[in-house]
């Protein structure tokens, strides 16, 4: 018997604070617990959003301190980016004691080695470690999961258009961005497995090579005559993506764009939004820029993520030829207020597990998840509309 049903650990974070909050106020009958460094600031947050939540001081670096957490909890939220830096002795430690996981991961690095480290030992306890729960990168893959189990059919391909989007930047997510940057640049293996379009698929070497799937920051006309430019979250997305059609062995052809418009604006917007993308990898890694930018545990207000939003639609193909759609939704600040829902739905699903896929091991979304999170989404909030 463990103590808790869920442990939020991070919760002293931008998004582990609203993800506490969310939790207490969806699921008041759950037992939870609060994990992190400084009790002191567990204590504001306890106070603050989930008062009847536990307290437990946990370094994540320490082992001996993550081993205790994975015995203590029926499902860990992680939320101590970057994941390269702090998140792999909690992965290791729920692999070993069978204790199912998720996180909001966006590093393909981090995730690669964690496949590789403990996919064999997750699998034989049992335990379902799902990476990447929150914007990176559910409406991709429960997007492209939707679409599939509407079309009754494999799919050939699938294009995810940006249709709408805004939200903030935390300081956390920009600190991730520097740290997988900087890890490329220290070592050519991470860089390749960054560019390689199926770095987090099982085997990458045995995957079909499809000639321009490696371009993910590119332009290009949408079939219905659009210009679309790059989305800056497909260069992980797709690989999510690509790694549940792959477990499945149902593979499609998988892109990610941002819709720009018709005609010479369109096109215009499209290039623009490319030098945008590129400009934001580029200052994130600049020490000049650091002051300007928010600082790790550092958000949107509540009045600016109020006006967040986002909707994306899945364009898909069948084997038959028929044409399918489903769009993804959602009112809040995608990486924070619905992120937080996200996680703890996900951990509420794994909770109830006698409706999920049968597997274990390191999963995505969609794979470890499946139909019953679909459910939940859509109980938080989320449309997932098909036709």
């Amino acid at each position: 018997m463990r103590d808790f049903d869920i442990i939020v650990h991070g919760a002293t974070g931008f998004v582990g604070r609203l993800t506490a909050a969310q939790l207490a106020a969806a699921h008041p009958d759950l037992t939870i617990a609060l994990s992190g460094r400084s009790e002191s600031r567990l204590a504001e947050v306890q106070r603050a959003h989930a008062p009847s939540a536990a307290l437990l001081v946990a370094d994540s670096l320490d082992p001996a301190d993550m081993a205790s957490l994975a015995a203590r909890a029926r499902v860990i939220i992680s939320c101590v980016g970057p994941y390269s830096r702090l998140g792999g002795e909690l992965v290791a430690a729920c692999a070993d004691a069978g204790t199912h996981y998720v996180d909001l991961c966006g590093e393909a690095p981090f995730i690669r080695r964690m496949i590789d480290e403990h996919q064999d030992r997750a699998t034989e306890t049992g335990a379902r470690i799902v990476h990447s729960c929150g914007f990176d990168s559910v409406p991709s893959d429960m997007g492209a999961f939707a679409l599939l189990e509407h079309a009754g059919e494999p799919l050939t391909r699938d294009t995810m258009v940006v249709e709408e989007l805004r939200g903030g930047l935390s300081g956390g997510t920009i600190d991730s961005m520097r740290e997988v940057s900087a890890a490329a640049r220290r070592d050519r293996s991470v860089a390749r497995n960054l560019h390689h379009p199926y770095s987090l698929s099982p085997t990458p070497s045995e995957e079909p090579r499809v000639e321009g799937l490696e371009k993910d920051f590119r332009i290009r006309r949408l079939d219905d005559g659009r210009w679309s430019g790059p989305f800056f979250m497909s260069m992980f997305n797709t690989r999510i993506v690509r790694r549940s059609s792959s477990l499945r062995d149902a593979r499609f052809l998988y892109r990610e764009c941002w819709a720009t418009g018709r005609g010479p604006v369109g096109r215009v917007k499209a290039y623009a939004l490319a030098g945008i993308t590129a400009a934001l990898f580029a200052v994130a890694q600049k020490p000049f820029f650091q002051r300007f930018i928010p600082q790790p545990g550092e958000g949107p207000s509540e009045k600016q993520r109020a006006k967040g939003h986002f909707r994306f639609t899945h364009h898909g193909t069948g084997e038959s030829g028929r044409e399918y759609s489903c769009t993804v939704a959602a009112q809040g600040d995608p990486g924070y207020d619905v992120t937080a829902m996200m996680l703890s739905e996900a951990a509420v699903t794994l909770l109830e597990n006698t409706a999920l896929p049968d597997t274990a091991g390191i999963l995505t979304p969609s794979t470890g998840l499946g139909s019953a999170y679909l459910e939940r989404l859509r109980a938080g909030g989320m449309t997932l509309a098909c036709d």
